[in-house]
């Protein structure tokens, strides 16, 4: 063991040389930037991504400690695999504590870029972990952000009505949003906060917000008292198993990291998002009983839904439910807060040696009967009135592979099973295999397992993903992702199937340098109307993208960051369509001056909307832009960072979209005179 310690001191003294002197100084809010744009490469649809960037901003700023740390609490970086995770832990246990961080280079599994985005989160210490319990109220930190935006250029919502028709619809407030949010934190497991936010258009302590904000929203957690592993108070999310049951939180899809098809839970935890429908309000609690966890929950909250006139058994009818939080027109503010909503429900799980079990059941009632358009497709779907899912989940580590999965049921109708494998063949190549099949009839609503569609009904599927380190600097990934539907699916009038592949390539040979190369095929069914024909056709199409992406720092303080890629679409019997985007971005940090500045540069072509591109773009933080380049045109966005003494940072970030081939953006109340549209947001954060 001494002679093992010895020689990996010495490589690392020879490796620690050159590696620091490639690790760029760069504000890790842009390593995190990298990361949550990996994880939702694929997403197409509003994300909400404020629970996964407060884990990594807490543990930026509160590393963790690899030589005392255990694996539930790596699990929270979601960037690391399971088996970079045990790796890891391994080789601590077999080598003793790590000296420095330069030591990742030799644990199984990790390359340049693996250990470039784990430096800003973790450390080395080396002292023994101190088993006695940290008073709860004590090395606390308080947290204050404070951010306005606003869209420069006017909207048809924020002007005057016509003369010839002075009652049409407006926006009753002005068009500045605004946000706050306090959250204090103590090492004792003490975590309380709350969030505001008023969206641009809607009323500020006047008309229908008297007190403010529009939506208020306030947390409690505790964890580790005695039995009570955790309590959470207010504002919470519930997450269970595979997500097949019970799951509040954000959930995300494919990606090109093949092993996070697995759903790492994280059972009750506080929630501080804006999302200003899909979360509990209550409480709920963890207590240890034995060798078992169990929690029980329980929420009430009233939530938007457009309700009718009519009564069923005296509850009222609701045609929509809208999730956007959006309340600045009558109609919006109308529909605000006008159905009550209960939730509650449990979990008990053990944690043996290699084997872990759980057993989760929900009810959600609603004060209320969903009466939808004539919607076929939504024929089998539950009513949310007395609803029941029941469901076990497991998962089991056999050598070098872990199994998973979940099987549930919603009583009284549909059930669904997701279950699957991870498995590591060899140091260099892992292998995922996730199979699902979902009911037409099994309820989605809070529940969020692995699905190609809007939730987990009406789908069967295999989902096959890789990872290989083809030499010491390539790494190659990808999945195949095959699946059907037996009953008809939104905008699809008969059963239907399709399939997703994806590959990519990478190259880093160095931290300050990281190429990539990702292909994208996936084909589907749709509906396609025919001119002059009484019914639509279901016919198939695909979507193809092809991503040549480059980042490189030249200097210490400069990173660069290229992107180029293609799309096409084709439908049967349509000419195919195509799309380009190409940006650069420049990041730029000095070292003396506590100073960030961020800036792209992007032009698009696309044939129409099909071919859109998406790409994410840094922004302030807890704030996330995902926006679609389409038709013809250029965007530019600039944010600058700067930072007073050690305990407040200032954001300003301005962008602007201008298409060329268009006179006016937007419809309705959001039209735009003019082919631009702009936008601006500052942000103050205080820490104390």
């Amino acid at each position: 063991m001494f002679l093992k310690k010895l020689l990996i001191s010495f490589t690392i003294c020879i490796w620690a040389f050159s590696l620091h002197a490639q690790i760029s100084v760069i504000d890790p809010q842009s390593i995190i930037a990298d990361i949550v744009e990996e994880i939702i490469a694929n997403s197409e649809d509003d994300v909400d991504l404020d629970a996964l960037m407060d884990e990594l901003v807490f543990f930026a700023e509160n590393p963790i400690n690899i030589n005392s740390t255990t694996q539930e609490e790596l699990g929270r970086l979601i960037f690391l695999s399971d088996f970079q995770i045990i790796a890891l832990l391994d080789y601590v246990k077999n080598y003793g504590p790590m000296f420095s961080v330069y030591e990742l280079q030799l644990v199984v599994g990790f390359d340049y870029n693996d250990i470039n985005r784990l430096i800003p989160f973790v450390k080395t210490d080396t002292e023994a972990k101190q088993d006695q319990r940290v008073p709860l109220f004590k090395w606390g930190k308080h947290d204050l952000f404070l951010r306005a935006r606003s869209l420069i250029e006017d909207q048809v919502g924020y002007t005057l009505p016509p003369d010839s028709n002075p009652e049409a619809s407006r926006y009753k407030g002005n068009k500045l949003g605004l946000y706050t949010r306090y959250s204090y934190r103590t090492k004792g497991g003490l975590q309380m906060g709350f969030v505001g936010e008023k969206d641009p258009g809607e009323e500020f302590f006047k008309g229908s917000n008297p007190y403010g904000f529009d939506h208020y929203s306030f947390h409690l957690q505790i964890d580790e008292i005695g039995k009570i592993k955790r309590l959470v108070v207010g504002d919470f999310n519930a997450t269970f198993g595979q997500g097949l049951t019970m799951w509040t939180s954000t959930s995300f899809g494919k990606s090109p990291d093949p092993m996070g098809v697995r759903k790492r839970a994280n059972g009750l935890t506080r929630f501080s998002s804006t999302n200003e429908n899909e979360f509990l309000r209550g409480a709920g609690a963890t207590i240890q009983v034995g060798r078992f966890d169990v929690s029980v929950f329980g929420s009430y909250k009233h939530i938007d839904a457009n309700l009718t006139d009519s009564l069923i058994d005296g509850l009222s009818l609701f045609t929509t439910r809208p999730i956007s939080g959006l309340h600045r027109t009558s109609t919006e503010i109308s529909n605000k807060k006008t159905l009550a909503e209960f939730v509650t429900g449990g979990n008990i799980s053990i944690a043996l040696k290699k084997l872990n079990l759980g057993a989760t059941a929900s009810f959600v009632n609603l004060n209320g009967v969903y009466d939808p358009p004539n919607q076929p497709y939504r024929y089998f779907e539950p009513q949310l009135k007395d609803r029941v899912n029941v469901g076990i989940d497991f998962s089991y580590g056999l050598g070098n592979h872990l199994f998973f999965g979940e099987a549930a049921t919603t009583v009284n109708h549909g059930s669904g099973i997701v279950s699957g494998g991870l498995f590591r063949l060899h140091p260099q190549l892992t292998l995922s295999i996730l199979g699902r099949h979902y009911q037409r009839d099994y309820s989605t609503y809070y529940t969020n397992a692995l699905a190609d569609g809007s939730g987990p009904a009406n789908e069967s599927g295999i989902l096959t993903g890789f990872n290989l380190l083809l030499y010491k600097n390539w790494q190659l990934s990808g999945y195949v992702d095959v699946f059907q539907s037996a009953w008809l699916r939104y905008g699809v009038n008969a059963p239907s199937r399709g399939h997703d592949y994806l590959l990519e390539a990478s190259y880093s040979p160095r931290t300050r340098l990281n190429v990539k190369l990702r292909y994208r095929f996936k084909q589907k069914n749709k509906n396609q109307v025919v001119d002059e024909e009484p019914n639509s056709w279901v016919i198939p199409y695909d979507q193809q993208a092809l991503r040549f992406h480059l980042a490189y720092n030249p200097t210490r303080t400069i990173y660069l960051k290229t992107r180029i890629e293609f799309s096409w679409y084709n439908e049967e019997n349509l000419p195919q369509e195509s799309g380009i985007m190409l940006y650069q971005d420049i990041s730029y940090q000095p070292q003396n001056i506590p100073l960030s500045i961020t800036g792209r540069f992007a032009i698009f072509e696309t044939d129409s909307w099909n071919t859109r591109i998406y790409a994410y773009e840094n922004d302030i933080l807890y704030y996330f832009s995902i926006p679609a380049y389409y038709s013809r045109g250029t965007r530019a966005y600039l944010l600058a960072k700067y930072s007073i003494k050690t305990n407040i940072d200032i954001w300003f970030r301005v962008a602007q979209t201008y298409f060329a081939d268009q006179k006016e953006l937007g419809s309705g109340l959001d039209k735009i005179d003019g082919p631009t549209r702009s936008d601006v947001r500052i942000q103050l954060r205080y820490k104390f």
